[in-house]
């Protein structure tokens, strides 16, 4: 079986406990208007093309046999539609102004790849993060049973946003959920992020009544869900539960607005300012008031 990872970032300190890797899964069903990754939502591969690395030398234009690279406006087009992902073009760029996002691995292969610092792991472990890692449930299971049988602490990343059933069927495998909250309210949650929250928090409901440990997750979004009444509002929903074991409040930032240019992607959240400090601990106090250990930033 193969899966899709568009990242792996090693030595990571703020995605669950200790020193982890952490791995990337590409797809998913969410379309927050303001995704740090938008190169994770897409399930198949992507060309991504940096156009300052570019010195207009059309090798990739030249090796193409579908014939998908133009060359306009002083810039490389790729027809997506013919393109078949042969790898050639990003092969031959001597710049590489041409990345793929997305590389397939068996699963022995990701497993060996992924435990390759395990020996810095102590206290530390693996991280599942996404897109949305069921988005391949079947790959992903497999792999969390392979990486489980090397006795490796394990943190899935997720939005919720999927079946209760598949949701549940992780628990015996994962030590802790690090949980995506966003919005509150249902048609907020659907306006900002394409999918409505009910499948989300009930399925939050049910992984806490198996005993998972949680970690809750909420990005702040400045002028979205960072009001009082959403903040109220979450707070009471997570007072209904036994084993949230942190709220990590995660600052919004505009650092991957270049991304989206770079993917063809329109960036729809506007001009939103980062929160600063003192609202990050303002909120981070308000959380604190209610009985929940608080990490700003993971």
């Amino acid at each position: 079986m193969k899966g899709l990872i568009f990242d792996i970032k090693r030595y990571s300190i703020h995605d669950g406990p200790g020193v982890r890797t952490t791995v990337f899964f590409k797809g998913c069903p969410l379309r927050c208007l303001w995704c740090h990754n938008p190169e994770s939502q897409k399930p198949y591969q992507q060309i991504i093309y940096y156009e300052q690395k570019c010195i207009r030398c059309l090798t990739c234009k030249a090796v193409c046999k579908e014939d998908a690279i133009s060359f306009t406006n002083n810039k490389i087009e790729i027809n997506t539609k013919r393109c078949t992902m042969c790898g050639k073009c990003w092969q031959s760029c001597p710049t590489n102004a041409l990345e793929v996002v997305g590389q397939y691995y068996k699963t022995d292969e990701l497993i060996e790849e992924l435990t390759k610092d395990s020996a810095f792991f102590e206290g530390g472990g693996i991280t599942i993060s996404g897109g949305e890692a069921f988005v391949q449930y079947e790959f992903l299971m497999e792999l969390i049973k392979g990486l489980k049988a090397k006795h490796l602490h394990l943190a899935l990343d997720t939005t919720g946003y999927t079946d209760k059933e598949k949701l549940l069927s992780t628990v015996e495998f994962i030590d802790l959920y690090l949980y995506d909250l966003k919005v509150m309210d249902p048609a907020k949650h659907k306006q900002y992020t394409g999918v409505d929250n009910t499948i989300i928090l009930k399925n939050l409901k049910a992984l806490d009544e198996k005993g998972a440990q949680i970690a809750i997750r909420i990005p702040i979004i400045p002028t979205i869900n960072d009001d009082q009444e959403n903040i109220k509002a979450t707070i009471e929903f997570l007072k209904q539960l036994n084993n949230v074991v942190s709220v990590d409040l995660l600052p919004y930032h505009s650092m991957m607005v270049d991304k989206y240019k770079r993917l063809k992607m329109p960036f729809l959240l506007g001009d939103i300012k980062k929160p600063s400090d003192e609202e990050m601990e303002e909120l981070k106090e308000t959380f604190q008031k209610e009985g929940f250990k608080v990490n700003i930033g993971g």
